[in-house]
Order: structure tokens, then C-alpha cells, then sequence
């Protein structure tokens, strides 16, 4: 009798820890997604190297880890597309992010709409009117 009682305690506070999760507000979406390729409408590809977009709540991170180290904190919504905008510095939020700050990240708006090309839990390509932005899952 003793062994069913433990093995039942053990049950319940294993659904307990599990029921504690929370779900991701923006489902596949959040996460730290990495900036493989940037395709302008000119048809013109660029590879990109060490860009991480970092997307949870309603706040997007962007980070260029190579040569110019500058990260932007943003407001970041997803319905029917994406939406991002509103950058500033990180650690400096005083100051607003210019069009030049932003282009190296696929960016050329301080509001910019995309619509959703494919999002898996591995992939996602986000498209607007400006570049068509790949990224894998880091």
C-alpha cells in the first residue's frame, strides 16, 4: 500500500511540474533565430554572419556579434505578420535607432511589416517590402 502511495505522489508531481510551463506567446517564433541570408528586391543576396534576432513577449532583440557589436532592443507583435519597430540602443534607450543603424539587420524603416514566407520550429523567412530575410533556429 505504501509503494502505491509513493508512486502516486510521484504522478501528481510530475503533472504538477509539467502543467507549470508557460506556452510562448508567439508560438515557433520565439526564440534566438540567427540571420543567414538578406535578399533585396533587386534581386542582389547578401550572406550575413554572427546577426542574431532574439524574439520573446513583445520585445525583439537585434545583435550584430560581428564587426560593429551594436545591439537595438524593439516592440515586436505577430497576428496575421510581424511587425517590428521602435529600435533603440541597448543600454541607451534614450536614443532611437537611425535607417543606417538598422540596414545591416535587413531593416530599412523604423516600423517595418513582413508577412510570414515559412516559419517551422528549425526555419523562418520573413519577407517586407524592402529584403526577404532568412533565418535558421539557433
Amino acid at each position: 500500500m505504501k509503494a502505491i502511495k509513493q508512486i502516486l505522489v510521484c504522478i501528481c508531481l510530475l503533472l504538477a511540474v509539467c502543467g507549470c510551463d508557460k506556452k510562448p506567446i508567439n508560438g515557433k517564433m520565439d526564440g534566438r533565430w540567427q540571420l543567414m541570408t538578406i535578399e533585396y528586391g533587386d534581386g542582389n543576396v547578401e550572406e550575413c554572419y554572427r546577426i542574431y534576432y532574439s524574439i520573446q513577449l513583445y520585445q525583439v532583440e537585434i545583435s550584430n556579434k560581428g564587426s560593429n557589436g551594436k545591439t537595438f532592443m524593439g516592440h515586436f507583435s505577430y497576428t496575421d505578420e510581424v511587425v517590428m519597430g521602435e529600435f533603440r540602443y541597448l543600454g541607451n534607450e534614450e536614443v532611437q535607432a537611425n535607417e543606417q543603424d538598422l540596414k545591416p539587420f535587413g531593416l530599412n524603416e523604423p516600423v517595418t511589416h513582413f508577412q510570414i514566407e515559412k516559419l517551422s520550429r528549425k526555419k523562418m523567412i520573413l519577407k517586407s517590402d524592402y529584403a526577404r530575410l532568412s533565418f535558421r533556429k539557433f
